[in-house]
């Protein structure tokens, strides 16, 4: 484990956290791109923006390692990304990047056993519309039969999506991110590996507007657990007698239980009430239509800086008013 270590010297750059503009910051550990940081007078913990290279840009290296963990071999990740970004990449580079980043791109672990199993692109992608809007359910084989076999009523739900799905239910009913509950939860917080994935994610984005995306993405190709994300739900809430429906940012499976996250670009500014309302209705809708216990869930929302975590089944909830 990492603790704080000594203040900075005068001659280090002056580091403001970027959640209270503070000061009083000290080291907090390090990553292999990227440096840790705490504010003492927020308590909050961030990282040092910019990954760490010479010739080529993030973009450049991210996708090579996307494009390795797609089944790809170190020669056609190459070729790839040289063809997309107008470079001259070797498939030694690309095994340098894949290493380096294997502490945070935990698929490594997987992909020899998956690449022997399985031939042709891991993940599977249909579009759906929601409010007008366009969004694209994926998921990943591979992960989803290696990790839930344990669950297979997740699998069949996933699995069957493009013809199970209802376009009328999300045509008229309540979205659960509108619907407001009263949810009282004990969060948790800490830095995990969905802040480091973000955290590189997000600097292949040219915009703002791009980065959910490419942290759903990134995190559904390069991590151990994220099996699937932009996940339908829907289901006809008794209590509270009317129809809701949404779409889940990712789902993971980690420690034999089900997590529901949602990427938050500015998480530690969110609402909590409103938040954990959401969350709690999308694990309740997962668990309506799976069979799986709510106790077997776990909530959470995140972004680069910080992770929040709840369980949805110790929540104490009442309908709002």
């Amino acid at each position: 484990m990492n603790y704080p270590c000594s203040p900075k010297r005068k001659t280090d750059k002056e580091i403001i956290c970027p959640h209270c503009n503070g000061k009083t910051v000290i080291k907090y550990g390090r990553y292999k791109n990227a440096q840790l940081y705490y504010c003492k007078e927020c308590h909050k913990r961030f990282v040092e923006k910019g990954l760490k290279y010479k010739t080529y840009s993030p973009q450049v290296i991210l996708a090579a390692v996307t494009e390795y963990n797609l089944g790809n071999t170190l020669e056609a990740a190459a070729r790839s990304v040289n063809r997309r970004f107008k470079v001259k990449t070797s498939k030694s580079s690309v095994h340098a990047w894949v290493h380096q980043f294997a502490d945070i791109c935990t698929y490594a672990k997987l992909r020899a056993a998956v690449v022997k199993r399985y031939t042709g692109k891991p993940t599977y992608a249909f579009s759906f519309y929601h409010s007008g809007l366009t969004y694209t359910f994926q998921y990943h084989l591979p992960k989803l039969e290696v990790l839930c076999t344990r669950y297979p009523a997740l699998i069949q739900y996933l699995k069957t999506m493009h013809s199970a799905y209802p376009p009328h239910f999300f045509k008229d009913d309540e979205r659960c991110s509108q619907l407001m509950i009263d949810v009282a939860i004990t969060r948790h917080e800490r830095y995990n590996q969905a802040c480091k994935l973000a955290e590189l994610a997000v600097q292949t984005c040219a915009r703002a507007g791009e980065r959910h995306a490419a942290v759903e993405q990134f995190m559904l190709i390069n991590d151990s657990s994220t099996v699937a994300c932009e996940i339908p739900v829907w289901f006809w809430d008794k209590q509270l007698d009317r129809g809701i429906c949404g779409h889940i940012d990712m789902v993971q499976i980690r420690q034999g239980k089900v997590f529901v996250l949602d990427y938050k670009p500015a998480a530690s500014q969110e609402k909590e009430e409103k938040v954990a309302s959401q969350l709690y209705l999308y694990a309740s809708g997962l668990s309506l239509r799976t069979k799986i216990p709510l106790r077997l869930f776990r909530c959470a929302w995140f972004d680069d800086t910080v992770y929040y975590e709840f369980e949805p089944a110790q929540s104490m909830v009442k309908p709002s008013h």
